[in-house]
């Protein structure tokens, strides 16, 4: 199973940061116990500063903010974090 999650990277009063990463795990029994595979990979960083709101992929292009909105709930109440400090 893939998913994507959110995590605030750095913080201060003119930045923050934001890393999206994919997760992906997978588990199965065997015949001796079972075996749980996990795989977190980077996916983009979001900036948010007085100037605006932007992500980079990992090539360090510009990419959307709003689909990685929709599929992270939590992303909004961490931006939103950096707006109300």
């Amino acid at each position: 199973m893939t998913s994507l999650r959110a995590t605030e990277i750095f913080h201060d009063s003119r930045r923050l940061l934001i890393a999206i990463e994919s997760v992906d795990y997978s588990h199965r029994k065997t015949t001796t116990g079972g075996v749980l595979q996990l795989k977190i990979e980077p996916v983009a960083v979001i900036v948010c500063s007085p100037d605006g709101i932007y992500a980079l992929d990992m090539e360090a292009r510009s990419t959307l903010v709003e689909p990685l909105r929709k599929d992270i709930p939590e992303l909004d109440a961490i931006m939103a974090s950096f707006e109300s400090g």
